[in-house]
């Protein structure tokens, strides 16, 4: 006599099946948001977007919001990736640093100029990795040290990233104070430049951060941690009519690297 088979009761499967269900619809919302970091996404949005009813998206939100993965504007009604996410994004630097590493080598010889990758932490930009210049004379930070926002144009590239408030709020907390005579010292001031970082495709430290430097930086596209490449080099060397010519390189290493095409840049300066 056959021996019936051993059955998972129907209560289980209908439970694995609502646990399954649940799990996407936490990943489409999380998705969706992350899709409108720069702008935040609204309720509507969230409900078009994923074709959940209205009731559902609000309870997932609410969840998410009070876990901390996400945090919601209480002025614009919006929500965007909140701070538990960020945390957890950070842990991938090691991993994109191994990846980037040939792209800084492969600019660093095409130049012979110090190579940065940086990332946004808090109101700063943290220096990932480098590759010095082999010239004697040459412009280097550290791994691990901090630099402004204002003065830097891996702070430039990766502002002209994010939204306007929360550039300002960064700028309120900071300050821009002044490194050089051309530094940008006035937030209405510094705005305004991030127009044209974002309309031409790269940002331009010009003797702002250094009085003998000038550094051309890209930023990496990116959802939920805001990463940027930059070439660095002392004026002497590095002329205004040089800008162009580098942050062309690195936009095109910067596409390779996120897999993304990026459209030709519009020299400015």
């Amino acid at each position: 006599m056959t021996k019936p088979r051993n059955r998972k009761p129907a209560s289980d499967d209908a439970q694995s099946v609502a646990g399954t269900r649940a799990i996407r619809r936490t990943c489409s919302v999380l998705k969706e948001v992350g899709a409108a970091a720069n702008t935040g996404a609204s309720l509507p949005q969230l409900v078009a977007a994923t074709g959940m009813p209205k009731s559902s998206v609000h309870r997932y939100l609410e969840v998410l919001v009070q876990e901390g993965f996400l945090e919601r504007d209480a002025q614009f009604g919006t929500y965007r990736l909140g701070a538990r996410i960020v945390t957890l994004a950070i842990n991938e630097a090691p991993l994109l640093v191994q990846r980037a590493r040939p792209y800084l080598e492969r600019l660093g010889g095409r130049f012979d100029e110090t190579v940065n990758l940086g990332i946004l932490s808090g109101d700063n930009i943290v220096y990932l990795d480098i590759i010095e210049s082999p010239k004697t004379v040459r412009l280097a930070a550290r791994v691990g040290d901090r630099d402004m926002i204002h003065s830097t144009a891996l702070g430039k590239a990766i502002a002209a990233d994010l939204p306007e408030a929360e550039v300002r709020a960064m700028l309120q907390r900071t300050g821009l104070p002044r490194r050089t005579a051309n530094t940008i010292t006035r937030a209405a001031d510094y705005i305004k430049h991030l127009e044209l970082v974002r309309r031409h495709g790269f940002a331009l430290d010009d003797q702002e951060n250094d009085i003998e430097g000038r550094c051309v930086a890209v930023a990496i596209p990116a959802q939920r941690v805001h990463y940027a490449i930059s070439v660095s080099g002392i004026t002497s060397r590095f002329p205004m009519s040089k800008a162009v010519d580098v942050a062309r390189e690195i936009r095109e290493m910067v596409s390779e690297l996120s897999e993304q095409p990026m459209p030709p840049i519009k020299p400015y300066y």
